[in-house]
Protein backbone atom coordinates (compact mmCIF):
# COMPACT_ATOMS: atom_id res chain seq x y z
CA UNK A 1 0.00 0.00 0.00
CA UNK A 2 1.26 3.48 -0.82
CA UNK A 3 0.24 6.39 1.36
CA UNK A 4 0.41 9.63 -0.59
CA UNK A 5 0.45 13.06 0.98
CA UNK A 6 1.27 16.69 0.23
CA UNK A 7 2.98 19.36 2.26
CA UNK A 8 1.97 23.04 2.05
CA UNK A 9 4.44 23.75 -0.78
CA UNK A 10 6.95 22.03 -3.04
CA UNK A 11 9.97 23.56 -1.29
CA UNK A 12 8.86 22.00 1.99
CA UNK A 13 8.28 18.65 0.26
CA UNK A 14 11.82 18.77 -1.13
CA UNK A 15 13.19 19.57 2.33
CA UNK A 16 11.14 16.72 3.83
CA UNK A 17 12.47 14.19 1.31
CA UNK A 18 16.08 15.37 1.75
CA UNK A 19 15.93 15.23 5.55
CA UNK A 20 14.23 11.84 5.48
CA UNK A 21 16.98 10.50 3.24
CA UNK A 22 19.63 11.82 5.66
CA UNK A 23 17.74 9.96 8.41
CA UNK A 24 17.95 6.71 6.46
CA UNK A 25 14.46 6.80 4.96
CA UNK A 26 14.48 6.73 1.19
CA UNK A 27 11.79 6.39 -1.44
CA UNK A 28 9.51 9.08 -0.04
CA UNK A 29 9.50 11.28 -3.12
CA UNK A 30 6.15 11.15 -4.88
CA UNK A 31 5.50 10.20 -8.47
CA UNK A 32 7.38 12.36 -10.97
CA UNK A 33 4.22 13.45 -12.81
CA UNK A 34 2.11 14.10 -9.69
CA UNK A 35 4.63 15.24 -7.08
CA UNK A 36 4.01 15.17 -3.37
CA UNK A 37 5.31 12.42 -1.12
CA UNK A 38 4.64 8.71 -0.96
CA UNK A 39 5.35 6.16 1.76
CA UNK A 40 5.21 2.47 0.87
CA UNK A 41 3.96 0.45 3.82
CA UNK A 42 3.55 -3.05 2.45
CA UNK A 43 3.03 -6.09 4.67
CA UNK A 44 6.76 -6.86 4.59
CA UNK A 45 7.67 -3.47 6.08
CA UNK A 46 8.34 -3.98 9.79
CA UNK A 47 6.24 -2.03 12.27
CA UNK A 48 9.43 -0.50 13.66
CA UNK A 49 10.09 1.15 10.26
CA UNK A 50 6.59 2.65 10.19
CA UNK A 51 7.00 3.94 13.74
CA UNK A 52 10.34 5.52 12.76
CA UNK A 53 8.64 7.29 9.83
CA UNK A 54 5.83 8.55 12.06
CA UNK A 55 8.37 9.87 14.59
CA UNK A 56 10.33 11.58 11.81
CA UNK A 57 7.14 13.17 10.46
CA UNK A 58 6.14 14.46 13.90
CA UNK A 59 9.57 16.02 14.47
CA UNK A 60 9.56 17.52 10.98
CA UNK A 61 6.14 19.06 11.62
CA UNK A 62 7.28 20.52 14.96
CA UNK A 63 10.28 22.16 13.30
CA UNK A 64 8.58 23.31 10.11
CA UNK A 65 4.95 23.87 11.01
Amino acid sequence: MNVTFRLPNEALEKQFVEQALKSGMGGLKGHRSVGGCRASIYNAVPLMAIEALVDFMKHFEQKNG
